[in-house]
């Protein structure tokens, strides 16, 4: 519960950042989502070292809520890197053990991430996963990357 309402004022405060952007004087709305300042690039470097800590939490469900903010954020702000994000975000890929809600979700966020580790991570499950859907959402991927 108390993770729950961490991740919820985590998640109202990314909407807040998003609403304060939308009021910049862009003349189209994504170009105000995704303008970042510096001020809220650290923020958001604050915002991924706190989901960090949340995905190492027990409960999946926590854990795919952490994911799935990790990919809103990086929609919200493509420029951003998410360097800390990668290791676990593998992590959770290849762990046969992890819930596969959170795999799944991990494979399309390191997918948005654009970088050959997470390239590489994917196609290794690709090949190798005995989970036959995240397999198939790996080769997926792999298919939509090569065609970038």
């Amino acid at each position: 519960m108390k993770h729950t309402i961490v991740l919820s004022a985590l998640a109202l405060m990314v909407c807040a950042q998003a609403v304060y952007a939308q009021q910049d004087t862009s003349t189209t709305r994504i170009e105000a989502q995704h303008k970042s300042t510096r001020s809220m690039e650290k923020k958001l470097a604050q915002y991924e070292e706190n989901l960090l800590a949340n995905l190492k939490d027990t409960n999946s469900t926590v854990q795919a809520q952490v994911v799935q903010t990790i990919r809103e954020l990086e929609q919200m702000f493509p420029r951003y890197p998410f360097k800390a994000s990668l290791a676990p975000l593998e992590a959770k890929l290849k762990d046969e053990k992890a819930d596969g809600i959170v795999r799944l979700l991990s494979a399309l966020a390191l997918d948005e991430l654009h970088s050959d580790a997470g390239d590489a991570v994917i196609r290794d499950v690709a090949g190798s996963s005995k989970d036959v859907g995240l397999q198939t959402l790996c080769k997926a991927l792999q298919v939509r990357s090569q065609n970038k």
